[in-house]
């Protein structure tokens, strides 16, 4: 009995030897493959081309095994990550064809300023300053009425100008487009009446008025040539001529004003009113372009325009009587 029982530890002894020994070389069997994997894939001796990545296919977990398409699973791949981070810089500028067009920053003190401020005889002065536009021409307008300005080296201007109503607003436009405007309320503008003729070109028609039957050259013949002054609006007794001199250069405007104090007047009657044109070397043969309107009781109206072809240059020193463009004035005594 004791030598059976020595047999059956020999062969179970055996048997866990065996056993044991399948097992280890399982294990070694199924290391070395994995190593072999990993050489491979590191050699470059076997790749997998990433187009044959699935689109669908989830980020790895850390630690987790890859398995390429038409790859067993226990040969795949662990997945790794980069050992420094990976910087994705983003850029927070617009592209350049978006980027706005810089605008340009106005110089300190070239802020232009325009002033009104009435005085006697319902005229009013205009000043003008612009200290960055020095000597260049503006352009001023009021109720129908404009006319060009050159200012001053320093930019500067002062304009004694006729008031066409009694909310008078003027509007003056800079040679780089900006524009400026000025108000100023004359509440005597009633009390007198207004003739204006404006013109285009240095030599041009002229305005004439004859009070109260007065004949060329008299006494009561206002015209450019014998203006008076606003002084004889004193008393109703007479009235006065003012010029306009638009800039001396490229298209010159130019205007004539007369005024009478109807509203104050000591004599009754009518005025004769009378646009002539005299005949020039520098205008024959050329287009005249003028327009005039009239103001009376504070009402302005009256407006004409016209375009006129002079004649040929054998007519120099001739005169030419516009009619039907200034209706004449009736003056009732106050």
């Amino acid at each position: 009995m004791q030598d059976l029982k020595n047999v059956y530890r020999r062969y179970a002894l055996a048997f866990a030897t065996f056993s044991i020994a399948i097992c280890i070389g399982f294990v070694m069997q199924t290391s070395e493959a994995a190593v072999l994997v990993v050489e491979e894939h590191q050699s470059g001796a076997r790749t997998y081309d990433d187009t044959y990545l699935p689109k669908d296919l989830n980020v790895p977990q850390l630690g987790s095994i890859v398995a390429l398409p038409n790859m067993p699973k226990e040969q795949g791949i662990a997945a790794t990550f980069p050992n420094a981070p990976v910087l994705v810089a983003v850029s927070d500028d617009l592209p350049v064809g978006l980027v706005p067009s810089e605008e340009r920053v106005p110089r300190l003190g070239c802020a232009a300023d325009v002033s009104a401020k009435t005085t006697a005889g319902a005229l009013v002065v205009l000043h003008i300053s612009a200290p960055c536009q020095s000597q260049s021409a503006v352009q001023v307008s009021h109720e129908g009425l404009s006319f060009r300005k050159v200012l001053s080296d320093k930019g500067l201007a002062e304009i004694v100008m006729p008031a066409l109503a009694e909310e008078a607003a003027f509007t003056v436009t800079f040679s780089d487009g900006a524009q400026v405007g000025a108000r100023a309320r004359v509440d005597s503008l009633p009390f007198y009446d207004r003739v204006v003729l404006q013109w285009h070109g240095v030599d041009g028609p002229e305005l004439h008025a004859r009070e109260f039957g007065a004949g060329y050259g008299d006494a009561g013949h206002v015209w450019r040539e014998a203006p008076r002054a606003v002084a004889a609006l004193a008393g109703g007794s007479g009235g006065f001529l003012m010029r306009l001199n638009g800039a001396a250069q490229g298209d010159r405007t130019n205007a004539e004003i007369y005024t009478f104090p109807s509203g104050i007047a000591k004599a009754s009657g009518d005025i004769a009113i009378s646009i002539e044109a005299e005949v020039t070397a520098s205008n024959c043969n050329q287009e005249i372009s003028l327009s005039s309107l009239a103001l009376r009781q504070g009402v302005l109206g009256d407006l004409h325009e016209l375009t006129m072809q002079m004649p040929d240059c054998s007519a120099v020193g001739e005169y030419l009587l516009l009619k039907n463009l200034v209706e004449d004035l009736t003056i009732a005594q106050n």
